[in-house]
């Protein structure tokens, strides 16, 4: 029976939170910030806000990068030498075959 209804596995499930920007969220976190830094007697200037008090977001280009270099490192330069090291001589073996071989 296994010819004629052959067994077909699930698709895996996907574990995936998007990732948004939330105006709301941004307002109370900064909010927050701004009674705390008034709290401690600081300046109540937050690193969000300019001069003319317009908000920029904390995103940037390359956030998303940054932070992934952060969670996953990137191989040592060690791996890629020897990787390297690895293709050269495969590639003089096979030159040094063919030579002697035709």
């Amino acid at each position: 029976m296994s010819i004629l209804f052959p067994k077909v596995n699930k698709m895996p499930e996907w574990n995936f939170r998007p990732r948004f920007y939330d105006p709301e969220k941004e307002k109370r976190r900064e909010r927050l910030q701004r009674l705390q830094s008034e709290r401690a007697g600081s300046d109540p200037q937050t690193s969000l806000d300019n001069a003319d008090g317009e908000h920029h977001t904390t995103l940037h280009r390359g956030s998303f990068r940054e932070a992934r270099d952060e969670k996953f490192p990137r191989k040592n330069t060690a791996q890629n030498t020897s990787r390297i090291a690895f293709w050269i001589a495969l590639l003089v073996m096979l030159l040094f075959c063919f030579y002697y071989l035709f």
